[in-house]
């Protein structure tokens, strides 16, 4: 994979501290509703929403994003390609006992096992 795969956007968090406060960011489109990003050396995974009227402009969408690193010291594209690339070669059984479960920063995961699938 190449670092050209991913377009660099801008991305819309808030309201912050008052209802008319946001934040720009940076980062990168992972498939067409995701962004990654660096912010003081964290990686965020956020799930966004495209604005109709702007062609590189996001705004935050419904999940709260989660953080994948911290401490990143190198290019934002050359993390989130690598990190990306890796997850793609990975399959769901080897990141849950690969990653997951080593990780000392760990939370519980609550699967939905009960979902009804459009039945």
């Amino acid at each position: 994979m190449n670092k050209s795969n991913f377009e660099k956007v801008s991305l819309i968090l808030g309201p912050c501290d008052l209802p008319h406060m946001y934040e720009l960011f940076e980062g990168y489109l992972i498939k067409d509703r995701y962004v990654m990003m660096i912010d003081n050396s964290v990686l965020t995974l956020r799930h966004v929403k495209k604005e109709r009227h702007h062609s590189h402009l996001y705004v935050d969408g419904d999940t709260g994003g989660i953080t994948l690193a911290r401490h990143i010291q190198r290019e934002d594209i050359d993390v989130i390609t690598e990190l990306v690339e890796r997850l793609r070669n990975m399959d769901a059984l080897s990141f849950l006992t690969d990653e997951l479960l080593w990780n000392t920063c760990r939370e519980d995961i609550d699967f939905d096992l009960v979902r009804n699938k459009g039945l």
